[in-house]
């Protein structure tokens, strides 16, 4: 019979759990900053969004009244482009969305008689990695003035 030989130890694996468990450390607090800056760039894309709507809702409401009380609430009954740009400024305005809002820009309001489409954009503030990306959020925001004759 032959004698067995002694195991040699390759490398010392001391430590070796430490490492891998500061690596999953690192690993999940990126994954937490991640997730909370897709979430705050969401909610605040969300946010601009609904001011843009509310805007543009403002702005759809500024009809003709000439027009309107020449002819009554009739299909030609059509929104006045410069009241609608007026409205919906006021609205921005009256409900403090530059205060709420940090860098609030508008970008366009028009009409075409029927429709309001109003763009605005603003810099999206991420709590983590917003020094290193700096994105800026843009939306668009259509109303239309709807005529629906009584039965």
């Amino acid at each position: 019979m032959k004698p067995r030989g002694r195991l040699v130890a390759v490398g010392d694996e001391r430590g070796s759990v430490l490492l891998l468990g500061v690596g999953l450390v690192i690993v999940c607090l990126l994954a937490i900053a991640v997730i909370t800056d897709v979430s705050a760039a969401f909610l605040q894309r969300r946010s601009l969004m609904s001011v843009a709507d509310a805007a543009a809702i403002a702005g759809a409401q500024a009809i003709d009244q000439g027009a309107y009380y020449a002819n009554g609430a009739s299909v030609g009954t059509r929104l006045n482009p410069r009241l609608v740009r007026s409205a919906a400024l006021a609205h921005l305005t009256r409900t403090n969305a530059t205060t709420a809002i940090p860098g609030l820009h508008v970008d366009g309001i028009s009409s075409d008689g029927v429709r309001v489409l109003v763009a605005l954009s603003s810099p999206l503030r991420l709590p983590f990695f917003g020094a290193i990306f700096s994105k800026v959020a843009q939306v668009q925001a259509a109303a239309r003035l709807d005529y629906r004759p009584s039965p």
